[in-house]
């Protein structure tokens, strides 16, 4: 199924992705959250499938390359003590996209990490 819906694959991020939607803002262990694997695309859903509209909005748009899975937790987690701190940016509604390749060894990935975000108001 994730071969034939990386077909439809038509815009930024390329290729098969995974959302994550409906974060508690707390981003606290343990709460839920609506996570999809698929694709961005201006295509109709396959049958079968389930489409999430994502609304146009500024987003921010991270790259690692390194050890898997290691760079992409540090990715993470570099994002939210070092990046929002020190931008007039906060986090808005929206989902989180999450694009990783692996290489051909599995022992390492790139990866693009997009945030919908917002200006702080001052």
């Amino acid at each position: 199924m994730l071969g034939r819906l990386e077909k439809l694959s038509d815009q930024e991020p390329q290729g098969i992705v995974a959302v994550c939607d409906d974060l508690d803002p707390s981003r606290a262990e343990g709460t839920e959250l609506d996570y999809y694997q698929g694709v961005v695309t201006s295509a109709a859903a396959p049958e079968g499938t389930t489409a999430l509209a994502v609304p146009a909005g500024c987003w921010a748009v991270f790259t690692v390359s390194g050890p898997a899975p290691r760079a992409v937790q540090e990715l993470w987690r570099d994002v939210f003590t070092q990046w929002f701190p020190s931008n007039p940016y906060r986090s808005r509604p929206g989902p989180e996209i999450l694009r990783t390749r692996p290489f051909a060894d599995g022992a390492q990935a790139d990866a693009e990490l997009w945030l919908p975000v917002e200006r702080e108001r001052g």
